[in-house]
């Protein structure tokens, strides 16, 4: 059937003089649509379709409203169109620096933080080579002090310890990156006082610059050290003004591999910082403007953003509205995304990719409703994938509501912005977070709401369903989930996800983790495991509903709070919750102790092959800290009768669930199970992660037809 829409067409060996016809395409994005501009009427449907191949794409290119109902389209799938941000580098010439022969070339810029070799991100100079320094001294902070009351007195500057920092030929190029608490801090360094052995930074840290739960000051390493460049092959180093090499300008330094030819590597840097803007407005929104099996590559920030309150928390008030920190209060919530919608309605990126970005992959900017991010594979990120930020008024033009991300690929993420989330909803209400798979990254993979304590939230029936979401934290920071809530969320539910492999340094590597005031949400049919701390965590709320869902193998125990109150926190049926040694519910000898838990639990079926003489079902525990800064895990006091004795788990029972596999993790259970005959409906998560395509059901995943006719093809 044929349209009345326009069809212009794209290629990379097409002409910018071209009229974007079948046989005369144009040459970039841009142009296509230049052209569609021209000849559009108000309301026209137009669709650009793009042809196979790479195109050069060094600025972002801006819909407005004028612009809705475009398509973009991947002529042929398996040869998709790859728009890439960056500039190879050439010129190449042997160069000796620090003793080493290396190869140097003119940059296009005179800032960046992102070099991508054959596609691989290569890393920068370091000091010291492994680990970490420590802070020797914060003015004013006692590092065993309080934990909420000293967490945000940052600091500009700090004293290091004597022999830390080497002397540094372009300190100013030089970060001093600070892991702690859940962000890491990046402080740009300004002076370094040699005699007072105090470094000064242009960025306040957020946080106190103390290492939270160990009670020490903060670790942290030197990045982009000129002094440390040809230690290691397969590094690079930005000279800003080209004196290490005795050059006029910028010029990048590469060591490579023995015996490799430089000019046959294919060496990028991001010139642009977006590769598309979707920018409507309150009165103006973009509408129906969609990108299918089009791939992004390469973007970063020429001038890094600091981050600028207001962050949206309590603490706001508080904070110089003028202060420029090192690092987001939370999850890079500020940190731009490479493609970018503001007031977008209804509109789609469906298939293709977004690799190697500086910061988040997509923003859902204010006023996006109905957006459907689906099937796109996300990969070497700066930060997260896709976060969606808006108003908290859910009534106001900025407010975001019912977008969906499913069915993508999101893996090596934090690389810059560790603290990153992969998938990160705030406030926002009736949206969909499905059948994505998520790893590799280094904070939690879906954060869903951002309003703290009791007050009202506006994210409200939110669902997050069958994700696939595993290898997160790998040891660095600290408070993590691999499902992580905020807020009270009435109707939100928590479904079918897949969770495993959670590390965190010191605390809080949860699989499920409700954080201050999380309310009214449904998590059932979850299957969790190996986990550094427990599978499931709740620091307090009230009224959640755990159902049918699997907690398994937390090296901390199974389930904990971190903040008894006298209403009930959450009802507990009918889960299966298997230790090694571990007990299923963990308290500790304080305010947490476990005797204090409001929560109402039974029909549960507890399993531990090594079992704790009296605390397979509950315990107190002791986490001292070590002379090293490691917190450490102990059962202090076995409570399985004290559990009994206060009305628990009055018709639970312990016995092996008879899981398929216990040592492959396939813990679907077999039949004749003792779970049967407490009417357990145990999950069986195999479908989690992306779906095959002809499962997806969005009304906006539909692909665009051709129109076969061929006149209006050109």
């Amino acid at each position: 059937m044929s349209t009345d829409r326009i069809e212009v067409y794209v290629d990379p060996e097409g002409s910018p003089y071209a009229d974007g016809s079948h046989g005369y395409p144009a040459n970039d994005l841009a142009h296509g649509l230049a052209l569609v501009r021209a000849r559009r009427e108000p309301g026209q449907r137009a669709v650009i379709w793009m042809a196979g191949g790479e195109y050069r794409h060094h600025e972002p290119v801006s819909f407005t409203a004028s612009d809705s109902f475009t398509a973009v389209v991947a002529t042929d799938a398996a040869n998709p169109p790859v728009l890439r941000g960056s500039v190879r580098l050439t010129g190449w010439r042997p160069v000796t620096v620090n003793g080493v022969a290396a190869y140097a070339a003119p940059s296009p810029r005179a800032a960046a933080r992102r070099l991508y070799v054959d596609g691989v991100a290569a890393e920068r100079p370091r000091h010291p080579r492994e680990g970490f320094l420590r802070v020797e001294q914060q003015e004013g902070l006692d590092p065993a002090g309080s934990f909420v009351g000293t967490l945000f007195d940052g600091a500009a500057s700090f004293r290091f310890a004597e022999g830390d920092i080497p002397e540094l030929a372009q300190e100013r190029a030089v970060e001093v990156v600070v892991p702690h608490y859940w962000v890491q801090e990046r402080m740009p360094i300004t002076a370094i006082d040699r005699d007072t052995r105090t470094l000064t930074s242009s960025l306040r840290s957020i946080f106190a610059l103390r290492d939270d739960a160990a009670k020490l000051f903060a670790r942290y390493w030197l990045d982009n050290v000129a002094e440390r460049f040809g230690e290691v092959a397969g590094e690079w180093y930005l000279d800003a003004t080209g004196e290490l090499v005795g050059a006029s300008g910028p010029h990048v330094l590469y060591l490579p591999e023995p015996g490799v030819d430089i000019d046959a590597l294919d060496v990028r840097m991001p010139v642009t910082d977006a590769f598309v803007t979707l920018d409507g407005t309150a009165d103006a929104p973009v509408r129906e403007v969609r990108f299918e099996g089009v791939h992004f590559a390469e973007a970063d920030f020429e001038v890094v953003p600091p981050a600028v309150p207001p962050f949206g928390v309590r603490e706001d008030p508080q904070l110089p509205s003028a202060g420029r920190y090192a690092a987001d209060v939370q999850a890079a919530s500020t940190v731009p995304a490479a493609v970018r919608f503001d007031f977008a309605r209804s509109c789609a990126l469906i298939g293709g990719g977004i690799a190697r970005v500086g910061g988040y992959g997509v923003s859902l900017g204010p006023g996006t409703r109905g957006a459907l991010i689906s099937g796109v594979s996300f990969s070497d990120l700066g930060a997260g994938a896709v976060r969606s930020g808006g108003g908290i008024d859910a009534l106001a033009a900025e407010y975001n509501r019912a977008n969906e991300v499913s069915d993508c690929t999101i893996a090596r993420g934090g690389q810059v912005y560790p603290n990153a989330v992969a998938v990160l909803f705030q406030h926002g209400s009736h949206n969909v977070i499905a059948h994505n798979e998520i790893s590799d990254l280094l904070y939690s993979g879906i954060s869903v709401g951002w309003m703290w304590d009791y007050l009202h939230s506006p994210s409200e029936g939110n669902l997050i369903e069958g994700n696939h979401i595993h290898h997160l934290g790998q040891g660095l920071l600290n408070d993590m989930g691999g499902v992580y809530l905020l807020g009270i969320a009435p109707g939100t539910v928590v479904r079918g996800n897949h969770i495993h492999d959670i590390e965190c340094a010191n605390y809080g590597g949860w699989g499920i983790y409700l954080d201050e005031g999380s309310s009214h949400v449904v998590i059932e049919q979850n299957v969790v495991h190996d986990v550094s701390s427990q599978a499931y965590h709740q620091h307090y709320g009230r009224e959640v509903i755990i159902r049918d869902n699997v907690w398994a193998f937390g090296r901390n125990g199974q389930v904990s709070i971190t903040r008894p109150e006298e209403h009930v926190s959450f009802t507990f049926h009918r889960n299966i919750v298997v230790g090694e040694g571990m007990p299923a519910f963990i308290g500790y000898p304080d305010h947490r102790d476990l005797r204090r838990f409001g929560i109402d639990s039974d029909l549960n079926l507890f399993w531990d092959a090594t079992p704790l003489d009296g605390a397979v079902r509950a315990a107190n525990a002791d986490r001292s800290t070590g002379p090293d800064g490691r917190v450490g895990f102990e059962i202090v006091e076995r409570l399985d009768d004290e559990w009994a004795a206060l009305g628990h788990d009055r018709h639970s029972i312990t016995a092996d669930p008879l899981f398929m596999d216990a040592a492959a993790r396939d813990l679907r259970v077999r039949e004749g199970s003792p779970a049967e005959g407490l009417g357990i409906r145990v999950p069986d998560v195999r479908g989690a992660g992306p779906r095959p395509v002809s499962e997806r059901r969005h009304p906006l995943g539909a692909p665009t037809g051709i129109d076969p006719f061929l006149p209006t093809r050109g």
